[in-house]
């Protein structure tokens, strides 16, 4: 790895490691007005929430990095102490980008980016009527992280009042896939929480074993990545490997009296057939042709092909059974 000291390299490059390393990060399309009632309207994706109860968001204004002057929604909200934030959709993409261009103090952007002001119910400073999901906010605390160019400015602000698009909503639960929002990533780049990008994962219902405890042979493999191992490692007891051996020794007397005769094991796994790999396996057990350390990586691979179908006793046994010992055992059956 290549390693960067800040204090050894100019703010641009600090601050690109930052944006591209911590990503994607989620934008606040922040709304506000100064003191004489003007409004302005700038994304910022130095933002993120922090505690429901009172809500709390951070949002960072930071110094330009060229010269120290600071934003003028950091101005606006340290003047007023209010503001909105407006959740980015796909939609809204050239238009927040428009958005973020330097105009002077004053000039409003919403009508420079064509967005709709909608009003608030206890803030003065408006939503914006096409974003789906809307926050108003007050100012509790600004926290400087040291007033030079490019450095922080966190306002953390309790969230007043939601407004959430009833489009958002399935099964009274705001779906990603009806926000469709969009994240910053490091120097021109964006995406898009929606299509193949979404993926569900669900929390663990209990403590697992912990990879720790996994058997070495399946812990030090070079076949599992570290999310097949955390899968197997979710589990709360490791299963009975005697039974598992007891019905795979049955399997392949049945095997040797003849059955019929599986595809290979890479045309099985092409085919998203991790049983019929197995029943492959099998066969090169029986006919005793395979090297052991051959067939444990086999297992393994079909063990991954389970854990991807989310039977995860059958990536067990194949994992379990993947030992050279155990192997070599069946072998003499």
């Amino acid at each position: 790895m290549r390693s960067f000291s800040p204090a050894d390299h100019p703010v641009p490059l600090v601050h690109q490691l930052l944006l591209s390393g911590v990503a994607p990060r989620p934008i606040a399309l922040v709304s506000s007005i100064d003191a004489d009632g003007r409004h302005n309207l700038s994304p910022f994706s130095y933002y993120n929430a922090f505690g429901a109860n009172p809500p709390v968001i951070v949002v960072s204004p930071a110094f330009r990095a060229s010269n120290g002057v600071p934003k003028h929604t950091f101005l606006n909200i340290i003047e007023t102490g209010e503001f909105t934030v407006n959740a980015v959709s796909f939609s809204m993409v050239e238009q927040i980008s428009l958005a973020s261009s330097d105009y002077e103090r004053g000039i409003d952007e919403f009508d420079k980016a064509g967005f709709t002001k909608r009003d608030s119910s206890l803030v003065r400073p408006p939503g914006v009527a096409e974003s789906p999901f809307i926050m108003e906010c007050r100012l509790l605390q600004h926290v400087s992280t040291g007033g030079r160019p490019g450095a922080g400015n966190l306002l953390i602000a309790e969230v007043m009042m939601f407004h959430v698009k009833e489009s958002a909503f399935e099964n009274d639960a705001i779906h990603p896939r009806r926000l469709d929002l969009v994240a910053r990533m490091g120097g021109n780049w964006y995406c898009r929480a929606n299509g193949e990008a979404l993926f569900e994962l669900a929390k663990p219902r209990q403590n697992g074993i912990g990879m720790d405890q996994l058997p070495s042979h399946i812990r030090t493999s070079t076949v599992f990545t570290g999310n097949d191992l955390a899968k197997l490692a979710g589990i709360s007891s490791l299963p009975d490997v005697a039974s598992i051996r007891g019905e795979w020794q049955r399997d392949l007397l049945r095997l040797g009296a003849g059955s019929k005769e599986p595809d290979d094991l890479d045309t099985e796994l092409r085919m998203l057939s991790p049983r019929a790999a197995l029943l492959a396996v099998f066969r090169n057990i029986v006919n005793r042709t395979t090297r052991t350390d051959s067939i444990c990586a086999q297992l393994q691979r079909i063990s991954r092909a389970f854990l991807a179908e989310g039977d995860l006793d059958s990536a067990w046994a194949c994992a379990l059974m993947s030992d050279p010992a155990m192997i070599d055992s069946l072998k003499a059956t």
